[in-house]
């Protein structure tokens, strides 16, 4: 008996009810690996204390804090609304904003030539497939993409000055999620004045580009007065604090510091990522050693360790970059490639080589939709050059999708679509079971 290839073909229908069906049960068995009301693990006690902070001393106070008040905001009227916890407010809104950021990167998806439907369906694939380790979690991590890609259909779809005005305000609404969001500005920006750009037409985009900055602009001063006004100086997302009642305390060990010496003493603690570190270790660390500085700003970090700086950032950008693509594909790095290959930094390699040739053979489909590109490559890039120590996984999944889109019609080309929806359904069981 000969199969027919043309019956496994899918009509855009068809595509629709499969995807949504993926949707739902990754959804489904999420929360069987990681029930609603199961305790709280990872950031997550961190931000219902800030939710927590704000219900008892008021939205002003928690301003000043500066630290995702969105999220804070989002999590009190949730709870206030359904009589239910911080937590479990968080862990539904989790959900909430992840069927919106599917819907809205399909969305997205239209703003580029020659993207057919089986190719929109599997970007939607892999951006479930990548969201599905923060589903069911009290984090803003879907929260925040689903606005930054709200921003960006309004955008994609027309500009004029009322449409920027909303995109504005709601990429920094993902921003005071969480910081990382401002590094989709400038892509955003080159997009905003050189698409459609005429001799006749600069003066318009570069009018629609001003204002696009100066109404986030706005938003960012006024959102830092209290915490500015309270601590003297900008108050972005930081774990490293509690409270005491009202009154904020700093950790004895900060993040920062703990970055710092995952990156510069890796000849000491021998771990293999950041998240393996124990604060104690890095107190017992500044104990035996008080001459040593590990909390250290950007700018500082980087004129007292160039050299350390450059290879980090260079790992990323040619290493964690096809890493992360692969992250949402099903030969990625929970499989059985593992088994043939120990060595990351091979696997890495092979999966650089592997990418850039399948981008490559997709060459003038990149070429013809650069500026919508140069948005997620440039805030990948930015994300590199700002992470000083390990990127992790979700704050580079909003931007992983559009990349990730060259590889895809290189895919579409050679692998049905309904054997797509089967590997990456498996796949992604391979995920929710390990974590």
């Amino acid at each position: 008996m000969k199969l027919n290839p043309a019956a496994l073909r899918l009509s855009e229908k068809q595509l629709l009810y499969a995807s949504g069906i993926f949707i739902l049960l990754v959804v489904i068995l999420r929360y069987l690996h990681f029930p609603l009301f199961s305790p709280d693990a990872g950031d997550e006690p961190f931000y219902v204390q800030e939710a927590d902070y704000l219900a008892r001393y008021g939205w002003h106070s928690a301003l000043s804090q500066g630290t995702s008040f969105s999220y804070s905001l989002l999590l009190f009227i949730f709870a206030k609304t359904f009589s239910i916890s911080h937590l479990a407010a968080g862990r539904i809104l989790s959900v909430i904003f992840f069927l919106a950021g599917c819907r809205l990167l399909f969305l997205c998806f239209n703003a580029f030539n020659e993207v057919n439907s089986n190719i929109k369906y599997m970007g939607l694939l892999i951006y479930t497939t990548m969201s599905s380790s923060w589903l069911w979690r009290c984090l803003p991590d879907t929260v925040c993409t689903a606005f930054i890609l709200a921003a960006l259909v309004i955008v994609f779809h027309g500009k004029n000055y009322l449409r920027l005005l909303w995109a504005a305000i709601l990429l920094f609404i993902a921003f005071s999620c969480k910081p990382v969001a401002l590094f989709v500005l400038p892509g955003l920006l080159i997009y905003l004045f050189f698409n459609g750009l005429t001799k006749a037409a600069w003066l318009r985009n570069a009018g629609q580009a001003a204002v696009f900055i100066c109404v986030f602009a706005v938003c960012f001063g006024l959102y830092h007065i209290p915490g500015y006004n309270a601590y003297h100086r900008l108050m972005l997302e930081d774990k490293g604090h509690s409270y005491t009642g009202e009154t904020r305390v700093e950790h004895t060990v900060s993040w920062n510091e703990v970055n710092n010496y995952f990156l510069l003493y890796k000849d000491v603690h021998g771990k293999q990522n950041k998240w393996a570190i124990r604060f104690s270790e890095v107190a017992d660390f500044k104990q035996q050693h008080p001459d040593v500085k590990l909390q250290m700003g950007y700018t500082e970090f980087i004129k007292n360790h160039f050299t350390v700086f450059v290879q980090s950032t260079a790992e990323k950008l040619f290493f964690y970059l096809p890493y992360h693509i692969q992250g949402g594909f099903f030969f990625a790095k929970w499989t059985v490639i593992n088994k043939w290959l120990k060595s990351q930094t091979i696997l890495n390699i092979i999966t650089l080589l592997l990418i850039s040739a399948m981008s490559l053979y997709n060459w003038k489909f990149i070429k013809e939709n650069a500026l919508l590109f140069l948005i997620p490559l440039l805030y990948f890039v930015t994300l590199s050059l700002y992470c000083i120590s390990q990127l992790e996984d979700n704050w580079a999944f909003f931007c992983l999708p559009f990349l990730a889109l060259p590889v895809m019609k290189f895919i579409e080309r050679y692998l049905n679509i309904s054997v797509f929806f089967l590997l990456q359904f498996l796949y992604t069981l391979v995920l929710i079971k390990n974590g």
